[in-house]
């Protein structure tokens, strides 16, 4: 009797130490440290191990929930591959805080269903991508291609990849594309030089005269949940032969924002020269990662209004003062106000000059830069992007900072 009773003591005792493990194994502590800065729904992220127990599950199928004495009810997080291919926790913080570190909890579950809004990827093969939120749309990748161009018809022709933006109805586009009136080779958020310079002829990736192309060839990641909607794809910079000058991985991180906000989109592009040296030269009105607003602002049309430009400190000339930390345009679209902050990462090549002053709504940072054959370098710019009034410069200081310099997290079981 005594040997059977000590058995079930021993039982009940396995069985509460191994639920207790469990429970610890499924949650981890996270200390936030305090910051030099005040903003709202950063985005915030760490390098986690996953508890062991959901290794075999894909990402996509595990919830996260984040807890907080200061918040009252749970927030979503979500797990996204870094480069490094080990996963990252992302989620917003709703503020950041100056004064003590902050203590959050992280909850994993096997998700079911869906139980808040998500992302959701949508394809049009051959012609675009689409990124929805709790079934709007907010982001487009277009990525058609013609088959053949006509000599002077090449600033309307499907011939780059770019971002276009949508307004929080996911009804209509707030930037421009090539059926645009006003410089229609300006589209949504891109990149490109006008003069591309190899060992043997200069070329366009800006207007794209010389009937070259940026070549979407694949997707290379996709992911959506509840915090951001990723997609990353390989580019070829082609010449009129084909030819490829420049491979590209670029990548659009899209945040979810609380309304009247659209989305924080942080933009990545990864240029490697694999067929000899290359030479990235041009102007500040013909390079660089630049935002254009729709074509109604450039025309005029009824219920726009003409973009003003906002900058860290006054005095600014962007004509003369190069390396500026960031550049906001406020502009009006059939009858409602749009804010656009552009942000400068400070690993990014210098000198800087931007463009921000052209009254059709075009604006962005732009640097020369010479690559070595087989030489890869990065760019990194995130942009903020609202339905409302521009705020006050301390704001736009403040998200600023949370970009270049995030919140320390410490990660603890």
């Amino acid at each position: 009797m005594k040997r059977i009773l000590f058995t079930l003591v021993c039982l009940i005792f396995l069985m509460a130490v191994s639920q207790c493990s469990l429970f610890k194994k499924e949650t981890i502590n996270i200390k936030i440290n305090q910051t030099d800065y005040v903003t709202n729904n950063l985005p915030v992220s760490a390098e986690i191990r996953i508890p062991e127990k959901y290794n075999s599950l894909p990402a996509e199928e595990i919830g996260i929930r984040l807890r907080s004495g200061s918040v009252d009810t749970p927030l979503p997080g979500q797990l996204l591959s870094s480069d490094n291919g080990r996963l990252r926790l992302y989620w917003l913080l709703p503020q950041t805080n100056p004064d003590k570190p902050a203590k959050w909890k992280a909850e994993f579950y096997k998700k079911e269903k869906a139980d808040v809004p998500e992302f959701e990827w949508k394809d049009t093969p051959g012609k675009y991508l689409d990124l929805y939120f709790d079934g709007k749309k907010v982001f487009r990748y277009c990525y058609e291609l013609d088959d053949h161009f006509i000599k002077g018809e090449h600033l309307t022709a499907n011939n780059k990849v770019f971002y276009h933006i949508y307004d929080p109805e996911g009804d209509d586009f707030i930037t421009n594309g090539p059926e645009g009136e006003v410089w229609p080779h300006h589209r949504g958020i891109m990149i490109g030089w006008r003069s591309v310079e190899s060992q043997n002829e200069k070329l366009s990736f800006w207007g794209m005269e010389n009937s070259t192309v940026q070549k979407h060839i694949k997707f290379i990641d996709l992911s959506a949940g509840p915090v951001a909607g990723k997609v990353v794809s390989e580019i070829h910079w082609n010449d009129s032969t084909g030819f490829t000058l420049l491979k590209e991985i670029r990548t659009a991180t899209i945040y979810h924002q609380p309304a009247p906000d659209i989305m924080i989109l942080d933009f990545s592009s990864r240029l490697t020269a694999i067929n000899g040296p290359i030479k990235l030269n041009g102007d500040a009105e013909h390079g660089g990662v630049q935002f254009r607003a729709h074509n109604d602002v450039a025309e005029g049309t009824e219920g726009s209004k003409k973009p003003v430009y906002f900058f860290h400190k006054d005095g600014i000339d962007p004509y003369k003062d190069f390396n500026l930390p960031w550049v906001g345009m406020e502009y009006g679209l059939k009858g409602k106000k749009y804010s656009v902050l552009d942000i400068d990462h400070p690993e990014n090549p210098r000198p800087t000059v931007w463009s921000a002053y052209r009254d059709y709504g075009r604006f962005g940072p732009f640097f020369i830069y010479q690559l070595g054959n087989n030489e890869t370098f990065e760019t990194n710019y995130r942009f903020w992007i609202s339905e409302s009034n521009m705020p006050d410069r301390e704001i736009l200081n403040s998200k600023s900072k949370g970009y270049v310099n995030p919140p320390q997290l410490i990660i603890s079981k």
